[in-house]
């Protein structure tokens, strides 16, 4: 490529391929070092299989959603946000769909379809990716970064673009190998915590409830007594915990308060109904139907996957 800057970018995940692609783009040699056999192997596991691409909130609402840490986003948000993903894969064969919650997902359901699309993006720019390299330290010379190590050879580059991800999984790639690479080159490093994670929980209930599914509920967390999270939407139950986009919402917070204590979960499943419009719905199916079973009355107000968990903690014979 004659006298083209050289860029290795650390990392074949989305932001990865993203910007090897539109590195090539602009005219560099590229080469990705991707330490798994096959690049985005998170990406196609993400979202259930799915690939929750982004959402179609506005963007003050989704620097919210980042935290208090969140306004750093607006520089980069402002260049490239939702529309413009959206239309980016639109443009490479790969249209969108809606769901709730403004959720964006891949029309065929497939993540796998994002993340062939990103990756034939970054080769068919010119960029090269080389699966199976594991990046083991940067090569910093004068106060700059002027390339990697990898495999035991140093390999020499204009400029470098650590894009590892976190630790999230590490079966994908995500180990946490970018928090290494970076302090090696001088920066100091925030302890990690988990966010946009699911739950566990201590009651053994919810083994029984694993896979159900719950729309239009509001989840509250308590700490010492004080409620400090209130959000509504969807969430399903695990073998372990919770999960689901609310869960993951407020997975951050819970985590930073169970530093310092014990996190309560509070979930209400007919968040529409006071508590006093409950009592009196309660009451009415209870007059309704005074020899039936409680778990008959139950299921014409809960999922009947959760009938049994209501039973069994409220202690009255079913």
């Amino acid at each position: 490529m004659g006298g083209a800057k050289r860029v290795i970018v650390v990392g074949g995940g989305a932001s990865g391929l993203m910007a090897a692609g539109r590195a090539a783009e602009l005219g560099c040699e590229v080469l990705v070092l991707e330490r798994m056999s096959r690049p985005a192997s998170k990406l196609r596991i993400s979202g259930k299989g799915r690939s929750n691409v982004t959402n179609r909130g506005s963007l003050d609402t989704s620097i919210e959603n980042y935290g208090r840490n969140g306004k750093f986003l607006y520089g980069c948000f402002s260049r490239f946000f939702n529309d413009d993903l959206v239309e980016f894969l639109a443009s490479r064969g790969v249209p969108t769909s809606v769901e709730r919650g403004g959720r964006v997902f891949p029309a065929s359901g497939k993540a796998a379809d994002v993340s062939g699309c990103l990756e034939s993006y970054a080769r068919e720019s010119g960029a090269c990716i080389r699966t199976g390299s594991r990046v083991r330290g940067l090569r910093v010379e004068g106060g700059k970064v002027s390339g990697v190590i990898c495999r035991g050879n140093s390999v020499a580059a204009d400029a470098v673009i650590v894009a590892t991800g976190g630790m999230s999984y590490p079966r994908t790639g995500s180990t946490g190998d970018g928090y290494g690479l970076a302090g090696g080159a001088g920066h100091s490093i925030v302890t990690p915590r988990p966010s946009l994670v699911p739950l566990e929980v201590e009651e053994p209930f919810v083994s029984g409830l694993d896979g159900l599914r719950l729309k239009n509920v509001e989840l509250s967390a308590l700490a010492a007594g004080k409620k400090f999270l209130k959000l509504f939407g969807e969430l399903s139950f695990t073998s372990y915990g919770l999960t689901g986009p609310i869960v993951l919402a407020a997975s951050r917070e819970v985590v930073l308060k169970m530093e310092r204590g014990g996190v309560v979960l509070s979930l209400n499943l007919k968040p529409a109904l006071s508590r006093q419009k409950l009592e009196a719905r309660l009451l009415r199916e209870f007059d309704s139907g005074p020899r039936k079973m409680l778990a008959s009355i139950l299921a014409n107000l809960l999922p009947r996957a959760a009938v049994p968990a209501f039973v069994e903690l409220w202690g009255i014979p079913g």
